[in-house]
């Protein structure tokens, strides 16, 4: 399917669950948090645009990954853990969004790699390579036709790429969103890829009943050919979000999303660098912080390998 079909038909499945009542309903602004690939803009679902005035966000991601993999040409290990603190700043007036997020990155050992293994074990979840895999580990590298394109065994942190994203979303309708990721993070501390990249967005949502409400995201990115995989990134990355949320009485909501994208690095087999598929699944709580929002939720990969193994989140969020 040609690019501008597939931006007509998510349009047209983005206008089919936008009720007329409803506002944006929310969502988890999460994304893949593959260590390689976080220099890459991923659009995510957004709840800034329930309400007029200012929203201030703090987002906490701890992600554990234990992955080896190889193909004819190709070798990958990533056993790290990766953590993101993420503070975002939006603001909404009458039907204009606008929002800055602002990470700092960090990879380190494994200091959950028991505790990940004990979940795996008390879920059934499948574990991979991480029990052939020492632990405590930082070990990050791709191979390429006998070329080492990414490596890394040392711990690393620093502020990553800033991104700022402004979008029109009248209520009951779709939201068109544009955004940027600037060049704030760095090749050398793994926090950037030393380009901008670009994005477009659609997101929309409908009410199932009084309780419960469906949402949804398209977009896709356009990832600047920089930084340690430059010549290796593919040109456009498309990427989608839907979810579903209940709430279960005045204090109380659940959620569960999928977060998709297409193929990273151009020409490769190995399923960390392709189309990636994950589930999040949390609860939400109103004033159990006075005046503030907290989230809890964690995310698993579907599609085995495709994304980080687990990943355990934290978000407080205040609006003014």
């Amino acid at each position: 399917m040609k690019p501008a079909r597939r931006l007509r038909l998510a349009a047209c499945l983005i206008m089919a669950v936008s009720g007329s009542n409803a506002a944006a309903g929310p969502g988890f602004a999460t994304r893949d948090l593959n260590p390689v690939l976080q220099p890459i803009f991923f659009p995510g679902y957004s709840n800034l645009t329930e309400e007029q005035g200012w929203r201030v966000d703090h987002s906490l991601y701890i992600t554990n990954t234990a992955q080896r993999k190889s193909s004819a040409n190709e070798s990958v290990v990533i056993d790290v853990e990766n953590y993101r603190y993420e503070l975002a700043l939006g603001y909404r007036r009458d039907e204009w969004v606008w929002q800055l997020r602002m990470p700092y990155l960090a990879n380190r050992g494994g200091e959950f790699d028991q505790l990940i293994e004990n979940w795996h074990d008390l879920f059934g979840f499948p574990e991979g390579e991480r029990k052939k895999l020492p632990r405590d580990q930082v070990k990050i590298e791709y191979v390429r036709d006998g070329v080492v394109e990414y490596s890394q065994t040392e711990s690393s942190s620093g502020i990553g790429d800033v991104s700022i994203a402004v979008g029109k979303h009248p209520a009951g309708e779709v939201g068109y969103f544009v955004g940027i990721e600037l060049p704030t993070g760095s090749e050398s501390d793994f926090t950037g890829n030393e380009g901008i990249d670009v994005a477009l967005w659609l997101l929309g949502d409908t009410k199932l009943g009084e309780a419960s409400k469906l949402y949804g995201l398209f977009g896709v990115t356009f990832p600047a050919d920089d930084g340690a995989l430059e010549g290796l990134v593919v040109d456009r990355i498309w990427v989608a979000q839907a979810g579903l949320n209940h709430r279960f009485n005045d204090r109380v909501l659940g959620f569960t999303q999928l977060d998709l994208h297409s193929s990273t690095i151009d020409d490769s087999s190995l399923v960390a660098f392709g189309h990636s598929l994950q589930i999040q699944a949390g609860l939400g709580f109103d004033g159990l912080i006075e005046n503030h929002r907290l989230d809890l939720f964690f995310s698993e990969d579907i599609d085995v390998g495709t994304a980080p193994d687990i990943t355990f989140s934290l978000r407080v969020a205040r609006t003014f």
